[in-house]
């Protein structure tokens, strides 16, 4: 009985004090919506062939391409961090490096960036568009 003693005393030391705190925290208070809520309901029209007409537009999102590093006199290109010269070299890429390059490329340096990713997938950065070459596209 005396081992149990000093436990139980210390949990009811510790529940007293859970007990406190509630007693002590502030109520939450509901603060009522400023506007009622809405609901809208997207439905599709019927056109006059019996095709429904979608009622969103979708915009599809350009997924990118395969391009080879090419151009760099054996060097070379760098893979950086970031788009323009003071970023740091991630790596550098052999001349006809195959690489996934990403759309929406940025302006740096007076040169346009793309993002890219090795054709592992181990590496991934910006590199300078001058030095990349178009896949060429396979023969069926």
């Amino acid at each position: 009985m005396r081992r149990g003693l000093p436990i139980l005393l210390v949990g009811l030391f510790l529940l007293s004090l859970g007990i406190g705190l509630a007693r002590v925290r502030p109520a939450a208070r509901s603060i009522p919506p400023t506007q009622p809520a809405r609901l809208i309901l997207i439905t599709r029209t019927p056109q006059p062939g019996g095709t429904p007409a979608p009622s969103l537009l979708l915009t599809p999102t350009p997924e990118g391409r395969w391009m080879r590093v090419a151009g760099t006199g054996g060097l070379g290109l760098r893979l950086r961090e970031g788009p323009g010269l003071n970023h740091p070299t991630v790596a550098v890429l052999p001349e006809g490096t195959r690489l996934w390059v990403f759309p929406e490329p940025q302006e740096a340096d007076g040169l346009r960036w793309y993002r890219a990713r090795t054709e592992e997938g181990g590496m991934e950065g910006w590199v300078a568009e001058p030095y990349l070459a178009p896949e060429p596209l396979s023969s069926p």
